[in-house]
């Protein structure tokens, strides 16, 4: 019985051999496989962190650039006072130009400068998402690149305040109110938003406008052959709002970021999405539409509103014609690499025999409607290092170069 007993048990020791091993070597990768993920998040938070500087460091550069353009500015300005044929036409731009990246100091940088930018002389070794090679900063490698745009070439919604109708915030209103009611963007006022809301153009020009007036009454609007006009109303602003849980009233005062109109009624996602990059709450409220803009809609916006309103010109109804004026004003800029300015670009709509509105020809350079200099820069700055990207936006305003690298109006890291 003894010795059958000890058969029976012959090959157990093997057995708990093989599940301990079995036990220790799941224990074991999973040990390794948690250490590896620490590692790896380790590695992506140095790097993010790495980026982040990397992009704070190009939107620092590109503040230097700004403030050296206000310095400009500020020369060409006092060397148009004695030369006015040749200077007052003149308007150098430099962020335009400039390329700010991770290669802007090497370009320039001498052999044998100082050791603590001699990583940047090194030959490129790979290229990040960036399209720009990565450069050696001492312990590591990557890259950053900015982006620098003009916030007074878009529609500041903080003219909209009655109290601004006459010159720049009357240009304001009919500018955006051509902008709503552009038959390209009837699909953004089809269907009902997320809170079950659906309103039209001329309803969302009205909310956005009186979300930022002082009053509480429902403004008016008023279209006439001249353009559209607001005045004052009787209708009780908070009443929209009362539908919202919780409810909330108008904010009576001029936005402080654009993210504030998906507080106004009626504006949603589809609204943004349409409209959002064309729209601004950063500049001056007495700031003018800069006619140096990229954007051909804000181009024909700045041409209609410009025009004379006591002599209606039915062709700029006409988007073919409206096409072909844009297009020879784009013209105009590429023959004027250094910028356009509002003589040249109220030249062009009189050769096409539009009538310009006479606030604007008897003051070209100093008229309340259209400009050709900006005070207010978006600067979206992305650095990248290894397989991470972090992105600075800001925007900047210098109103004098001894503003230093300007004040600053937003601040957002991704």
């Amino acid at each position: 019985m003894a010795l059958r007993r000890r058969q029976n048990q012959r090959g157990v020791a093997l057995l708990l051999v093989v599940v301990s091993i079995a036990i220790l070597a799941a224990v074991a990768a999973d040990f390794a496989y948690s250490s590896r993920v620490d590692l790896e998040l380790a590695v992506h938070q140095r790097d993010a962190l790495r980026a982040e500087y990397l992009a704070k460091s190009g939107l620092g550069m590109s503040r230097l650039l700004l403030q050296f353009q206000k310095q400009l500015d500020l020369s060409l300005q006092n060397l148009a006072s004695s030369l006015p044929g040749i200077a007052g036409s003149l308007n150098l731009q430099l962020w335009r130009m400039a390329h700010v990246d991770c290669q802007t100091l090497g370009r320039f940088l001498p052999d044998g400068a100082d050791a603590g930018f001699a990583g940047l002389k090194q030959p490129p070794r790979e290229v990040g998402g960036l399209g720009t090679p990565f450069v050696d900063y001492g312990g590591f490698r990557g890259c950053y690149g900015t982006l620098i745009e003009d916030e007074e070439s878009k529609l500041n919604v903080n003219q909209l305040d009655s109290l601004l109708t006459a010159g720049a915030g009357g240009a304001a209103i009919q500018r955006l109110y051509l902008l709503l009611t552009d038959k390209r963007f009837d699909f953004v006022f089809d269907k009902e938003d997320a809170n079950h809301v659906k309103i039209n153009a001329s309803e969302a020009l009205i909310n956005i406008k009186d979300w930022a007036d002082g009053d509480d009454l429902v403004s008016a609007l008023n279209v006439t052959p001249t353009g559209a006009q607001v005045s004052a109303g009787f209708a009780d602003e908070p009443g929209l709002y009362s539908r919202y849980v919780p409810r909330y009233r108008t904010k009576n005062a001029s936005m402080d970021s654009l993210g504030e109109l998906y507080f106004v009624h009626g504006i949603s996602d589809r609204f943004m999405a349409a409209f959002g990059d064309r729209l601004t709450v950063y500049p001056d409220v007495n700031a003018v539409l800069n006619v140096n803009t990229d954007d051909p809609m804000v181009l024909a916006l700045a041409v209609r509103s410009a025009a004379d309103p006591t002599h209606p010109d039915s062709r700029l109804a006409d988007p073919i014609f409206l096409d072909a004026l844009i297009q020879k004003i784009q013209a105009m800029r590429m023959l004027s690499p250094m910028g356009m300015s509002v003589s040249d670009f109220i030249n062009v709509m009189v050769q096409s025999g539009i009538a310009v509105n006479p606030q604007i020809t008897g003051n070209p350079q100093g008229n309340s409607f259209l400009g050709d200099h900006t005070k207010t820069f978006r600067v979206t700055s992305t650095g990248e290092v290894g397989n991470v990207q972090r992105t600075v936006t800001a925007v900047i305003r210098i109103t004098q170069p001894q503003d230093g690298l300007g004040r600053l109006l937003y601040w957002k890291v991704d």
